[in-house]
């Protein structure tokens, strides 16, 4: 989904701008030495959609239709910042376990500045973080402090299964819900609590979390489905690094006897042997793995719906309900050839 897919269907008066002023109370949180800011900076100009400063805007509105948005009410400006500089960050720790060299086109903080700054600057941008929620309330800069340490969680969860067949798919999804799963609960709850609707903010969590369980499950989907071009990235990357993901799980679970023996030789390999990472990839998409998460990606998406029951009707509100639905359409629309649709 687009700038403007969002702008319609979230029925928002000057998203665009109300973005733009997030982008400028970002740069304004920069504050210390020069060699802590301008990687940052660099970072966070990257690009990307904005999607959970998005987020947090749409749910504040939901919560309370009058707040300002032009200005955008401070207290928003200064949570979802808060929100996107916890992303940013933890994707410059991200690009040093994987040695990562660029990211979106840019120069990576580890691949210009080296690892132990980069460790510094992914530490300072969680810093500065939690200094724009402390700006807002006790209530926003507490979501904000739980939502990094179970970044950690989910990040080591994901670290201590890497290269491990014993990996279920309960095992994956756990790790899913503090990689991605907290980060979006942060910025739905988020919204919430800046406008001072407490007794909201656990809906909008829950759909947060639901959401961005399912936005992670269409991820791993998209690494076995899409291709090169499409993703401008490589392909069936997450089995040659290690980390075996939903779709691959449920097809080792439904494999038995020697193609179960086979499938997990193949697996094992896929680090170091390109023909090994081709079979498994083939193997993956012959089986009902894909269908099986499609439908925990549906599964997902309806109790992201249903946790805004109990939030009072407005367009914003029914907007919210069809994001999760429309990302999905769009993304498969726009990443996956037709004939592995």
């Amino acid at each position: 989904m687009k700038a403007a897919d969002f702008h319609a269907l979230l029925a928002i008066e000057h998203l665009d701008a109300c973005l733009t002023e997030v982008d400028e109370t970002l740069d304004l949180s920069m504050l210390g030495t020069g060699e802590l800011v301008e990687p940052s900076r660099r970072m966070l100009r990257a690009g990307g959609k904005r999607l959970r400063p998005l987020l947090t805007i749409a749910s504040a509105v939901a919560s309370d239709p009058t707040m300002s948005m032009r200005p955008l009410d401070m207290r928003v400006r200064r949570g979802a910042a808060a929100v996107e500089l916890v992303h940013v960050g933890s994707l410059v720790h991200d690009d040093i376990m994987d040695e990562a060299l660029s990211r979106r086109g840019v120069p990576t903080v580890n691949s210009v500045e080296g690892s132990n700054q980069a460790l510094l600057v992914g530490d300072f941008m969680l810093a500065r973080a939690g200094v724009e929620a402390a700006r807002v309330s006790a209530d926003v800069a507490m979501s904000l402090a739980v939502t990094i340490s179970d970044l950690c969680d989910g990040q080591s969860l994901e670290g201590n299964y890497q290269g491990q067949p014993t990996r279920t798919v309960d095992d994956a999804i756990e790790s899913i819900k503090g990689k991605t799963g907290a980060l979006m609960r942060a910025a739905c709850d988020i919204g919430a609590l800046a406008v001072g609707r407490t007794d909201l903010a656990d809906a909008f969590g829950s759909y947060g979390m639901n959401f961005g369980i399912a936005f992670q499950l269409i991820d791993d989907l998209l690494d076995l489905l899409s291709t090169e071009e499409l993703m401008g990235k490589p392909v069936n990357n997450d089995v040659r690094a290690g980390v075996y993901t939903v779709p691959a799980l449920f097809a080792v679970q439904e494999a038995t006897g020697t193609a179960r023996d086979r499938l997990l030789t193949a697996m094992l390999a896929a680090p170091t042997d390109a023909a090994a990472a081709a079979e498994f990839h083939a193997t993956v998409l012959a089986s009902s793995a894909v269908e099986a998460t499609m439908g925990l990606v549906n599964r997902y998406n309806e109790l992201a719906r249903n946790a805004l029951e109990v939030v009072p009707a407005s367009r914003t509100r029914d907007g919210l309900l069809e994001v999760p639905q429309r990302y999905l359409d769009g993304i498969i629309a726009e990443k996956v050839p037709p004939q592995r649709r």
